[in-house]
C-alpha cells in the first residue's frame, strides 16, 4: 500500500487530489494531509508517507524547503510538485532537491492519476534492484562479516583490528562508535527476504560495518565525528530500516548502544547493547531503546524515593493495604501516569518499590537479613517481566505496595523526578497555541533530534507527537465552544491553526461532528 501525504495552502484544491486518490483503484491511501510546509513536516515524521504531493508557495515553511527537511528524514521519500509557477528556476531548484515530478496547475485528474501510478512503479523497480556489486561482491561481504564478528566478540588488539581494516581497505579509524542491534519479529519463512532488504538499506546508506548475528538478528556498527552527528544518522538510520522492513516484520526490536571512543570499547558496548535487547525483546518486542536513556533513567532513579509522586507519598503514610490499588489506579489514570507508558521508567519504579519493601520488611524483622529478604521478594515477583504491560506492572506495583504499607514505615523519602518527556508535556501544554510549535520545535528545546524525540514520545506516551498535540488542541477549543460565542475563525486562530475549515476537519475527524454542531449541543445541555 503507498501512503500519500498532501501539502496544499488552497483548501478547494488539496479537497480535489484527496477525492482524486481515494477514487484511484490500486493500493494506494491517502494518509494525511497539511496547509503548510511546518505542520506537514512534523505530521509526516509520524505517519512516514511513500508519496508526498506538495505546493511550493506556502506560509511558515515553503515547499522546496519542507522537500529538503523531509528528504533527510526519510530519503525514500518520492516527491511531486504542483504548484502554479512553471519558470526555470523552480523547475531548477525542484531537480536539485530530488523532486520526482512537477505539475503544473490546474491539475486534471487523469493526469495526477497518471504521475502517482508512474511514482509508484518507481518505487517498485527500486525495492526490486539490489544495489551493484551485490552478486560480484561476496568475498568482500563475507570478509567484511568475519571482520565485524571479531570486533564484536572481542580477542584481538587493536592494532590487529587496525591493520586487518586496512587490508580490506576500510578507514575505520574514527572518534566515536555506536552499535545498533536489531531483532526481527518475522515467520522463519520470511527471515530470508527480510535480510535480503536489509542489507539492501545497510548498503544504500553506506553502512558497510554490518553483522548478521543470528536469522532474526543484525549488528551494525557507525562511525562518526561528534556523539550528536553519530546519533542523528543512527536514528535517522532506524527511521529507514524500519520502514523498509515493515512489509516483511510484524515488529523490529531495536537496541541504540552507547557511544564509545575507542575501537576497543566496541566488544563491550556490543555484550550491553545484546544484554538489553534480549530483555526488551523478551516483554517489549517492537521497541526502540537507546541505551543512554536507560543510563540517564537510572541515574535518575537513584534519587527517587517514590516514583508516584510526593501527594502519593503522603497519601500513602495514612493508607492501609487495602487502600493501595484505589491509591495506585489514581495515578496511573492522572496526567501524571504517563510516564509510566515507558517499558524502563515501568521497570524501575518496580526495582524501586521492591527496594523500599526490602528496607521496611527489615525494619520490621530484625533478625532478617536484607539479602534474604531481596532474594525472596524476586522469587515473588519477576520485576522486568512485569514492567513489560501496563496491566502487570499494576498488579505488581500493588503486591509490592501492599508489603511495605503493612510494615507501618515511619517515612517514604520522595524527590521530584523529571524526564525528558515531561519536560516536554509541559512546553507543550505552555505553547500548544503557537501555531509554529511542531515536532521539531520541542524536540530542540528538550535536546534530542527529531527523529529520536519522535520516537521515545510515541513510546512513552502510546501516541504520536502530532496526535497528542491536537487532542490538546480540541480540549481547548470544545472548551471555548461550550463557554464562549467566539467565531470558529477566531478560536482556530486560538488554538494554534490559522485555516478555519482545516480546524473544522479536524475537530469533526475526532469529535464525529462539526464544532458548530458541538456548541448548539453543548447549549441545548445548559437550557
Amino acid at each position: 500500500m503507498y501512503q500519500i501525504f498532501v501539502v496544499e495552502d488552497e483548501l478547494l484544491i488539496r479537497q480535489s487530489i484527496r477525492n482524486v486518490i481515494e477514487n484511484m483503484s490500486g493500493p494506494y491511501a491517502f494518509c494525511g494531509e497539511a496547509s503548510d510546509g511546518e505542520m506537514a513536516l512534523s505530521m509526516m515524521q509520524d505517519l512516514m508517507p511513500d508519496i508526498v504531493l506538495t505546493d511550493i508557495r506556502m506560509p511558515f515553511l515553503d515547499g522546496f524547503e519542507l522537500i529538503r527537511h523531509a528528504k533527510a528524514i526519510m530519503p525514500w521519500l518520492k516527491v511531486i510538485i504542483i504548484s502554479g509557477y512553471g519558470d526555470f528556476e523552480s523547475a531548477q531548484r525542484a531537480i536539485s532537491l530530488g523532486v520526482d515530478q512537477y505539475l503544473l496547475k490546474p491539475i486534471r485528474p487523469q493526469e495526477l492519476t497518471r504521475v502517482i501510478e508512474g511514482v509508484a512503479r518507481q518505487i517498485e523497480e527500486s525495492k526490486a534492484a539490489l544495489p551493484s556489486g551485490y552478486d560480484r561482491d561476496e568475498v568482500q561481504h563475507a570478509l567484511l562479516q568475519h571482520y565485524m564478528q571479531q570486533l564484536l566478540y572481542g580477542g584481538l588488539d587493536t592494532a590487529t583490528l587496525l591493520e586487518r581494516a586496512r587490508s580490506l581497505k576500510m578507514d575505520i579509524v574514527s572518534p566515536c562508535y555506536q552499535i545498533v542491534l536489531f531483532h526481527f519479529g518475522a515467520e522463519e519463512q520470511a527471515l530470508h527476504a527480510v535480510r535480503i532488504a536489509a542489507r539492501s538499506v545497510l548498503q544504500q546508506q553506506g553502512m558497510e560495518l554490518f553483522y548478521f548475528v543470528d536469522a532474526n538478528q543484525l549488528a551494525v556498527l557507525s562511525l562518526g565525528q561528534d556523539t550528536d552527528a553519530l546519533n542523528e544518522r543512527v536514528y535517522r538510520f532506524i527511521t529507514i530500516l524500519r520502514h523498509e522492513l515493515k512489509e516483511y516484520c510484524t515488529a523490529v526490536t531495536t537496541v541504540v548502544g552507547t557511544v564509545v571512543k575507542r575501537l576497543s570499547a566496541v566488544c563491550r558496548a556490543y555484550k550491553n547493547a545484546l544484554d538489553l535487547l534480549k530483555r526488551v525483546a523478551a516483554v517489549s518486542a517492537g521497541q526502540v531503546v537507546d541505551a543512554n536513556d536507560t543510563a540517564q533513567i537510572a541515574a535518575e532513579m537513584l534519587e527517587l524515593g517514590n516514583p508516584f509522586g510526593e501527594s502519593f507519598r503522603q497519601k500513602l503514610l495514612q493508607a492501609t493495604a487495602a487502600d493501595v490499588p484505589a491509591l495506585v489506579d489514581e495515578v496511573l489514570e492522572s496526567p501524571e501516569g504517563n510516564r509510566f507508558g515507558s517499558t524502563l521508567m515501568r521497570y524501575y519504579a518496580l526495582i524501586d518499590l521492591l527496594k523500599m519493601t526490602v528496607e521496611q520488611l527489615s525494619r520490621a524483622t530484625p533478625g532478617m537479613d536484607a539479602k534474604d529478604i531481596a532474594a525472596r521478594l524476586s522469587e515473588q515477583h519477576d520485576i522486568f517481566a512485569a514492567s513489560g504491560r501496563r496491566d502487570t506492572f499494576r498488579q505488581t506495583a500493588v503486591e509490592l505496595l501492599r508489603q511495605a504499607v503493612s510494615m507501618k514505615p515511619d517515612h517514604m523519602a520522595g524527590v521530584k523526578y523529571s524526564h525528558v518527556i515531561s519536560k516536554a508535556e509541559k512546553y507543550v501544554a505552555e505553547n500548544f497555541c503557537d501555531p509554529n510549535i511542531s515536532l521539531i520545535s520541542v524536540a530542540k528545546y528538550v535536546g534530542l533530534s527529531s527523529a529520536h524525540f519522535s520516537t521515545v514520545f510515541s513510546q512513552t506516551l502510546g501516541r504520536s507527537f502530532i496526535n497528542y498535540l491536537t487532542a490538546m488542541r480540541i480540549e481547548r477549543a470544545k472548551e471555548l465552544l461550550a463557554t464562549t460565542s467566539m467565531k470558529l475563525s477566531n478560536i482556530a486562530m486560538e488554538i494554534g491553526y490559522n485555516e478555519p475549515n482545516y480546524f473544522s476537519h479536524v475537530f469533526r475527524k475526532l469529535e464525529g461532528i462539526t464544532p458548530k454542531e458541538y456548541r448548539n449541543r453543548m447549549q441545548q445541555g445548559d437550557q
